[in-house]
């Protein structure tokens, strides 16, 4: 069969092909009208708040392991230490008429944004599920209670949806329970009269 064309000059298939996509690179290609309105809106559902990150580092658990005998003599010198330390006590004063002890305001927080429900319990409650109801009345997943302590040690954990038990991130101290979970230890100073 003979084109007129030499075989050097006659184009192999892979090169017409190269020149097909050659031409449609050189077309102009248009996304549609609702392309950027539709990519802003999955970035901002994909976007996380910086209150969002903070909070679940807050929530995220990490295990402070404290021996029975260690936690003990830390607890003790921490009750020495407020005994033994001069100066004003952070408890609203009382009558001197009042032989009952002060009655400390204590507020929990739990941030929890994940949660339905979240409880308060402890030995001033006698470890029951129920507790002590946490409110999250704005909707953010920042619980809180408040609760008239007597002066004392405590220990107190928060049930979270009726079924979690979480220590407090944020408290200064916690125990082993002798359960394999950890409590956390408040310590609601005393006042005199």
């Amino acid at each position: 069969m003979n084109t007129g064309m030499r075989e050097d000059e006659m184009e192999r298939p892979e090169e017409a092909r190269v020149r097909e996509l050659l031409g449609l690179l050189k077309e102009d290609v248009r996304a549609p009208a609702s392309f950027r309105v539709e990519v802003m809106e999955a970035v901002e559902r994909a976007a996380v708040s910086p209150w969002k990150r903070v909070a679940d580092w807050w929530l995220e658990p990490r295990p402070v392991r404290i021996r029975p005998a260690v936690g003990a003599l830390a607890l003790a010198a921490s009750l020495a230490l407020l005994v033994l330390l001069p100066g004003e006590q952070s408890v609203a004063p009382t009558a001197a008429v009042d032989s009952a002890p002060a009655q400390v305001v204590t507020r929990f927080v739990l941030i929890a944004p994940e949660a339905a429900s979240v409880h308060l319990t402890g030995d001033f409650v006698s470890w029951s599920r129920e507790g002590i109801a946490l409110e999250d009345p704005r909707g953010t997943g920042i619980w809180t209670t408040d609760v008239t302590l007597p002066p004392g040690v405590y220990q107190y954990t928060f049930v979270v949806n009726g079924t979690q038990w979480v220590p407090d991130p944020r408290a200064v101290s916690q125990v082993d329970d002798g359960f394999g979970q950890t409590n956390s230890v408040l310590i609601v100073p005393g006042g005199e009269a």
